[in-house]
């Protein structure tokens, strides 16, 4: 007689997800699967149930249903509850037998283990699930869907070529450093592969969320922009990580004000922790001084990544931010910042494990509250290049308290100013711009066309699909400004920004933004190095397109333009200095002014002939040097883009590389400090 598992696995094998799985697979998936009886009109799981298995329809029939309306009846064969193989969290629908009807249970767990190799089951699912969702919505949904199941295939793909890596890595441990230059790339090339669509989705749901749709229509747009949100969340930890891990995560030093911080982690918070019904409040120690130099950003990512974990970890009661000042010594201040709550909290092994990169203190944690695992690793690693030292002290049933102690610089400043023009100003600054966009990607053209039309008065917008057309079009027509994308056919972005800046006056001063989805700092670096005045990374908020059309054409003159000339023009870019950041860091003080500067044309008086003869005798170390001395300098002056370029060579040198291999860069970054040189000079003159 055959067993229950084989014939389990023989019912398996005739249904149309599993026709290319191999017999034994089969097998091994019906040992670990649960079967389930249910008579007629039983509930086999509710709406909002949290989803964590697939259900597989042995026998009988249900109808999907959201309250009494049936979205879809299934028989014999099909299966159900796909979601929650890509997203543990509430299911949107219901699920009620029709017919008395048996079903197995896949957990999720099991589904990937067993299958983990067969990924023509996993694309199945994933089209099954987009074939239902598209169904739910009108035909631009079905656009949007249709790019979410490329995406989807996008990341199976990668994911199976970076465990592919890391098993060879493994193997073949003598060959280490090569293997994570291999997944650095990977990393960058995943970025941008994701990064392209999801414009495409976050823009036109953002768009479509404006044109007052149905109240079904709104439902289903809310759950894509919150899916969009998580999944570049993801992303952009994944990317932290591998910053992180390769060294090259550098703190910023910029004066902030550390209560606005607190204040804005409570404004990004507050509503979960109303959602939850749960206590959320801070305490900032009036001690503290107004105003830090630090990296408000990083910290501030810190301080959101454990106060959204002490928030979803609590089911009732509160969760407490407190900022308190240690001691001062000199111009340093000592900080303690904790985060309490008073959730579910872990035992003294969970807590061990807790910041370990895609571990979470369980796996029922991450059944019941999602998550990739990432965040705590995440902090702790930022934490530590502050120069403290993230820890935890918890209890189950009782909370934990996150905590940790930072020395920052004390800054000279009572109160931190801030400059802006209002958003009226900015709108007429704006009204009537004409602008060309560069894009090849179908979807991301219609975003940039609604967006601007949405965002600015009067615009006028023309669109073309590669640069080459762009170049013709800023030849035959007017423009203030170009949109460009980087990854085109016939002709990329970053050519054709150095076709524009070769072209006669005054159309080489044209301002050029990279609209990007490839947000490395070595990509980005190249954009600015073909002549880009800046960069909008993909998916691009909107506050960060309209701030750089501000600053690039907001203030539209007889001389627009000629602020970027020296920076555009290819073959002799003059460095783009930020000098208000000078006067903001002396307050204003020429004779410190004068100073700064003198010890700057100093110090590149005699690190020139270091880095040429370092050149010619092709010595990295020595070049390294001379490099890393002038680095924090560039900063100091303002001279961002050349740091970035100074910072590329010395990481590229302590690497292993050799000068000769980065000569052009070499060569390009003293064509800049000597043209630094005459920019100071000059600078001086008008201060005499």
């Amino acid at each position: 007689m055959e067993s229950p598992t084989a014939t389990l696995a023989r019912q398996f094998s005739r249904m149309e997800i599993f026709s290319t799985v191999p017999a034994g697979i089969l097998t091994q998936l019906a040992e670990q699967s649960a079967i389930r009886h249910f008579p007629a009109d039983a509930v086999v799981f509710r709406k909002n149930d949290p989803g964590h298995a697939l259900f597989l329809l042995l026998e009988g029939s249900v109808k999907v249903h959201d309250e009494d309306y049936t979205v879809a009846s299934l028989d014999s064969g099909a299966c159900f509850g796909e979601l929650a193989l890509l997203d543990e969290g509430p299911r949107s629908m219901s699920v009620t037998t029709t017919v008395p009807s048996t079903l197995a249970v896949v957990e999720r767990d099991v589904f990937f283990n067993v299958l983990r190799n067969e990924p023509e089951v996993t694309r199945k699912i994933v089209g099954m699930l987009t074939r239902r969702l598209r169904f739910q919505t009108d035909r631009v949904v079905e656009q949007l869907r249709q790019r979410e199941q490329e995406l989807t295939r996008l990341v199976d793909e990668r994911t199976a070529e970076l465990m592919q890596q890391k098993e060879e890595a493994e193997m073949l441990r003598h060959r280490a450093e090569q293997s994570e230059q291999f997944e650095q790339q990977f990393l960058a090339n995943m970025s941008h592969e994701i990064r392209t669509p999801m414009n495409a989705v976050m823009g036109m749901t953002r768009i479509l969320l404006r044109k007052n749709p149905r109240e079904d229509q709104l439902r289903y747009l809310e759950s894509i922009s919150h899916s969009s949100q998580a999944l570049l969340v993801i992303i952009n930890d994944i990317l932290d990580v591998s910053k992180i891990q390769a060294g090259r995560m550098e703190l910023e030093n910029t004066d902030f004000a550390p209560a606005q911080i607190v204040d804005l982690v409570v404004a990004t918070l507050g509503f979960r922790a109303k959602e939850k019904g749960i206590g959320f409040d801070a305490d900032v120690d009036p001690g503290i001084p107004p105003v830090l130099i630090g990296d408000p950003v990083r910290l501030q990512q810190v301080l959101i990544n454990l106060t959204g974990n002490a928030i979803k970890f609590t089911e009732a009661g509160s969760v407490h931010i407190a900022a308190h000042f240690l001691k001062r010594e000199k111009n340093v201040g000592s900080l303690r910042f904790e985060v309490r709550d008073t959730g579910i909290g872990m035992t003294p092994e969970q807590s061990a494990r807790a910041f370990e990169s895609f571990r979470q203190a369980s796996s029922d944690t991450t059944r019941k509250y999602g998550g990739t695992g990432l965040g705590l690793s995440i902090s702790k690693q930022l934490v530590e290049l502050f120069g403290g030292k993230l820890e935890v002290a918890s209890e189950p049933g009782k909370g934990s308290v996150f905590s940790f102690v930072i020395d920052l610089k004390i800054s000279d400043k009572q109160i931190l100013s801030h400059t802006s023009e209002s958003g009226n100003e900015a709108d007429d600054h704006l009204k009537g711009l004409r602008i060309l966009v560069a894009e090849d990607n179908e979807y991301n053209r219609i975003v940039a066309l609604e967006t601007l039309e949405m965002l600015l008065q009067d615009v006028q917008v023309r669109i073309v699909e590669n640069g080459r057309l762009a170049l013709e079009a800023v030849q035959q027509d007017s423009f203030d400004l170009v949109l460009m994308d980087v990854n085109m056919p016939e002709m990329d972005g970053l050519e054709a920004t150095r076709a524009i800046r070769a072209l006669p006056e005054p159309l080489c001063r044209l301002p050029v933004v990279a609209f990007t989805a490839s947000v490395t700092k070595s990509e980005v670096q190249k954009c600015y190095t073909a002549g880009m005045n800046a960069v909008v990374p993909k998916p691009f908020r909107e506050n960060e397109l309209l701030e750089v059309l501000h600053q690039l054409v907001g203030k539209r003159s007889s001389d627009t333009g000629a602020e970027h000339t020296q920076e555009a023009t290819p073959g002799a870019s003059a460095p783009k200095t930020d000098l208000a950041f000078l006067e903001e860091l002396t307050g204003g003080n020429t004779a410190r002014i004068r100073k700064y500067i003198g010890l700057y044309l100093d110090s590149v008086g005699t690190a020139l002939p270091r880095i040429e003869a370092a050149l010619e005798a092709d010595h990295a170390d020595d070049l390294r040097r001379a490099v890393h001395t002038l680095k924090p300098q560039f900063k100091m002056l303002g001279l961002a883009a050349t740091a970035e370029r100074a910072a590329d060579i010395e990481t590229s040198l302590l690497e292993g590389g050799l000068p000769s291999a980065r000569e052009h860069d070499i060569r390009q970054l003293l064509g800049e400090i000597r043209r630094s040189i005459d920019l100071f000079r000059d600078y001086l003159q008008q201060l005499a």
